[in-house]
């Protein structure tokens, strides 16, 4: 079994080489991180998933958060995350909840969007404690601060209301007073439109001439779109949970 993870680890796939890492840790066994750290990687990625994995293996997985900042690069770590994110039963625990609240101060925006997935995944399986439950708060706060002006520049604005929602309580008056500045920014996040065609002028790519014959000609098309503003009911949603949690 070790390795077979140890393959997966050192091999071209990073989606396994990420789920090997917190499988290994769980055997608890120092000498795997000796055998880890006597691997030449072979190209970049595999570097970063050796690196990842020694750290881990050293210091379990709550050393990530310590590292954090310093680990590769913005797309190495959102990748990292997202994988984490998306096979979060294997990687959780006190220790992945702490590189999720390290993550939530990343400097780039999209980077940092991937930590909301795995922050929300820890507050779904009751893993944060209230401290951490309010770091996690801070952050999010912090990181919407820097958007004053235009909010829905924030990417993911609409996960940073759902977390909030998740987090704060009803004595975070700060964070009710920020979403209920969101309201001028809110509304119906898609509009469908209904669009009546002229038969004898169809636009692209609809031919204008040779129509097969007997072939019914399309009447109507729908187009949903997107309008740019925060979905109102994820808005009220959250402002309802914060107000009720005491």
């Amino acid at each position: 079994m070790v390795e077979k993870l140890l393959t997966k680890l050192r091999g071209k796939d990073h989606r396994a080489a990420y789920r090997a890492i917190p499988a290994l840790c769980r055997l608890n066994d120092a000498s795997v991180a000796a055998i880890v750290a006597c691997y030449t990687p072979k190209d970049e990625q595999r570097r970063f998933q050796l690196e990842v994995a020694q750290i881990a293996l050293r210091d379990g997985i709550g050393g990530l958060a310590r590292e954090w900042p310093r680990l590769g690069t913005g797309e190495q770590r959102r990748v990292l995350l997202t994988e984490i994110s998306q096979f979060w039963n294997e990687w959780a625990g006190a220790g992945t909840v702490e590189l999720a609240i390290a993550a939530l101060e990343e400097a780039d925006d999209k980077v940092r969007g991937y930590a909301l997935l795995c922050a929300k995944a820890a507050m779904g399986d009751g893993s944060v404690t209230p401290e951490q439950c309010a770091r996690i708060t801070q952050a999010l706060v912090k990181a919407m601060a820097r958007h004053n002006e235009r909010p829905t520049d924030l990417f993911w604005l609409d996960k940073y209301v759902e977390l909030l929602g998740l987090t704060a309580n009803a004595s975070d008056q700060q964070v009710i007073a920020r979403l209920e500045g969101l309201r001028a920014f809110a509304g119906a996040s898609r509009r469908t439109v209904t669009q009546k065609f002229d038969p004898d002028n169809l636009p692209h790519p609809h031919p204008k001439h040779g129509w097969p014959e007997g072939l019914p000609k399309p009447a109507y098309r729908v187009l949903d779109t997107g309008t740019g503003l925060l979905e109102i009911r994820i808005l009220e949603s959250a402002l309802k949970q914060i107000r009720t949690r005491n």
